[in-house]
């Protein structure tokens, strides 16, 4: 049994919604729901299989239209039989849809819930498990202080917390979260170290958040007094809409509004990469190269794509370099590294596995080549390509072609490969 230790507040998530008479937004410890079309009388089948059951309905304060629910949603339906409509359920808060009887509803326009918020959401349960209300921890803020990968207008990211998204359809969480630290707002690849692709910066304040209010992003210091530290603009939320950011799979967050005629469509997309969205860290795989949003490989000779027909899944090489579990031996030291000038990658100074500050060419490719950790160095330089800087990578994802016209620096990249001869010298 799935125990729910605090009272679900949907009058908080609704924000301004009032109570309808047809509404049931709360309820009285001790209850327990169980995930059946029988206990839970108000539920709905989609066209498409997934299926929504709620135990706890906050109705649109017009009658019809976007509601906020609390129940067991299944929108990545993978049949298992007749009986069983969905193989896995999520304990949630969704954003349904509510015909003018106060029942939600399947229509087209409307389309399937949308969750944005769910407990233990890597771990779905079953159909005819069930959620148990209890008296223990009434905190207002437990659901809603930790968001999963989606925020509500009102909602806040707050120290410690992470939007985290999900790695596709399936419910398994991504490697890629957005937290806010003392001096920025950032966006991360769950590497070692993490490495970071998005960055708004602000002045240092211990214990800074971001807060999703009617037309912006803002951060704000613990005190929450005085200006902002910082605020992303985003369109203001209309008469009789309802909107939520989410952070995706593809590392975009986008921010996504209903509207009568066309109900749910994506309306902004709130995190700029800098130079273009060639920087987001999956858009081309691992080792694949983004050049004007198109997919390639580093190059034929010595890598592959991973699936000929969809060069977004990225490239392996064809020798990969011995991992650090390789030990000290002969497959260890026959490694080299390749070099591809007029490649970049996203990972900055900061977030790298060893920054070098004007060394040599042949001391930052013996420090990557001495280090099992180190799969590939970045070489930054301006007019004079002795003078530069030497980022070493970790793990390589998405790299992209450099543009020095809006960078204002020279990049090249050097990729560890298994030596498949005599090693170089260097």
């Amino acid at each position: 049994m799935l125990i729910l230790r605090a009272a679900l507040a949907l009058g908080l998530l609704a924000g301004a919604l009032r109570a309808q008479p047809f509404d049931y937004p709360s309820a009285t410890a001790p209850t327990t729901w169980a995930n059946k079309d029988a206990s839970l009388p108000h539920h709905v089948a989609y066209a498409d299989g997934s299926v929504a059951r709620a135990a706890l309905l906050r109705l649109n304060p017009a009658g019809v239209g976007p509601s906020y629910a609390v129940g067991f949603f299944c929108t990545d339906p993978r049949p298992r039989s007749a009986s069983a409509p969905c193989a896995d359920f999520l304990l949630a808060v969704a954003v349904v849809y509510c015909n003018s009887g106060a029942l939600m509803t399947t229509s087209v326009v409307a389309g399937v819930p949308q969750v944005v918020w769910s407990a233990n959401r890597a771990c779905p349960v079953a159909e005819g498990s069930a959620a148990e209300l209890t008296a223990a921890r009434r905190d207002r803020r437990l659901s809603f202080d930790h968001p999963t990968d989606a925020l509500l207008v009102g909602q806040s990211l707050r120290p410690g917390a992470r939007l985290t998204t999900n790695a596709s359809a399936a419910w398994s969480p991504s490697r890629l979260y957005l937290a806010v630290a003392d001096d920025g707002l950032a966006a991360y690849v769950d590497a070692r170290p993490p490495q970071r692709y998005y960055r708004f910066g602000f002045a240092e304040t211990a214990g800074a958040y971001a807060t999703y209010a009617n037309g912006s992003l803002t951060v704000l210091a613990p005190s929450s007094s005085g200006a902002p530290l910082a605020t992303i603009q985003l369109p203001a939320v209309g008469a009789g809409t309802v909107q939520y950011m989410r952070l995706e799979y593809d590392g975009h967050l986008r921010l996504y509004e209903w509207r009568p005629a066309a109900g749910w469509a994506p309306v902004f997309d709130v995190l700029r990469v800098f130079p273009d969205d060639c920087a987001f860290p999956t858009v081309c795989g691992a080792y694949g190269v983004c050049t004007d949003m198109q997919c390639s490989c580093p190059d034929a000779a010595s890598f592959r794509p991973v699936d000929f027909r969809r060069p977004n899944r990225g490239c392996v090489p064809k020798a990969p370099p011995a991992s650090c579990g390789s030990g000290s031996g002969t497959a260890t030291r026959r490694q080299r590294l390749l070099p591809f000038p007029g490649l970049a990658y996203f990972n900055d100074h900061a977030t790298s596995l060893r920054t070098l500050d004007r060394v040599s060419d042949a001391a930052c490719r013996k420090a990557c080549l001495d280090d099992c950790a180190c799969v590939a160095a970045q070489f930054i330089y301006g007019a004079d390509a002795r003078d530069g800087f030497w980022y070493l990578q970790s793990e390589v994802l998405s790299l992209e072609m450099s543009q020095p016209e809006a960078v204002h620096y020279n990049s090249t990249m050097y990729l560890k490969v298994q030596a498949t001869r005599a090693p170089a010298r260097f």
